[in-house]
């Protein structure tokens, strides 16, 4: 089991308040390196202000973030891309004038202000082809089914060579072959040492591909643990489908 002394993020305590509603309460979670760990919760649960907290896209109100021992809490987005950190949204949101191949080589470019020894063209050529993309590398992103636009997504979070990469719902829009062949794919990305932050509704491509899951309801976490254990915990039963309260009644 990861422990936060050995975590290549960790975040401490976190609480987020929007206005008098508490979307975050006293949240802790880590990932080890080249690992993949996954966050689910019920619709509402708070996943996406978590990722925003570690992204530095929502500040914390009260609550500590560390990546690569640095103390982030309170660095910008930016700053975060240049330690080793990338990220996907909910919304697709691609640069639709461009090709897939293009999408894929600018991000390289941006991170290449940082990393003066990364390649752009040959980093986008490499990921291009590692996802599966080359046979579309010349099309325009308007031309691409949603689906596959994810998965343009994930290529351009990876164009920067992250330590980490947060992904939010990766998933959504491709059906249940595509789900399975971009499973592999990150599994391929973790044993090549990057770490990833799986943040998905489908719940079993989770217990599926992580060795650790953080699950949130209501702004809290609720458990923690290897697939095996969150299957069968009564809790998350519980957030999902209400089915331990009804055995109960």
């Amino acid at each position: 089991m990861t422990t936060a002394a050995r975590a290549l993020l960790e975040a401490q305590d976190i609480d987020v308040r929007f206005g008098g509603v508490r979307a975050l309460d006293c949240v802790s979670i880590h990932v080890a390196d080249a690992t993949m760990v996954g966050l689910i919760g019920p619709n509402g649960a708070g996943k996406s202000t978590l990722l925003g907290v570690l992204s530095g896209m929502v500040r914390p109100n009260r609550g500590r973030v560390r990546f690569r021992n640095h103390n982030i809490t309170a660095v910008a987005p930016h700053r975060r891309a240049a330690l080793g950190m990338s990220r996907t949204f909910q919304h697709l949101e691609l640069w639709e004038s461009m090709t897939v191949f293009e999408n894929v080589r600018t991000a390289a470019e941006f991170a290449a202000r940082w990393q003066a020894d990364l390649r752009p063209a040959a980093v986008a050529a490499e990921i291009v082809e590692q996802l599966g993309l080359a046979d579309v590398a010349t099309a325009r992103a308007t031309s691409l089914p949603s689906g596959l636009g994810r998965v343009v997504e994930v290529a351009r979070a990876l164009a920067s060579r992250p330590r980490l990469v947060l992904l939010d719902e990766p998933s959504a829009g491709l059906d249940k072959t595509e789900s399975e062949a971009l499973v592999r794919k990150l599994a391929e990305v973790v044993r090549a040492g990057t770490s990833i932050l799986l943040v998905e509704h489908h719940v079993d491509m989770v217990l599926g591909s992580c060795s650790e899951v953080w699950v949130l309801d209501f702004g809290r976490l609720i458990a923690h643990g290897p697939p095996s254990e969150i299957r069968v915990d009564p809790a998350v039963q519980t957030a999902y489908l209400g089915t331990a309260r009804a055995a109960a009644s």
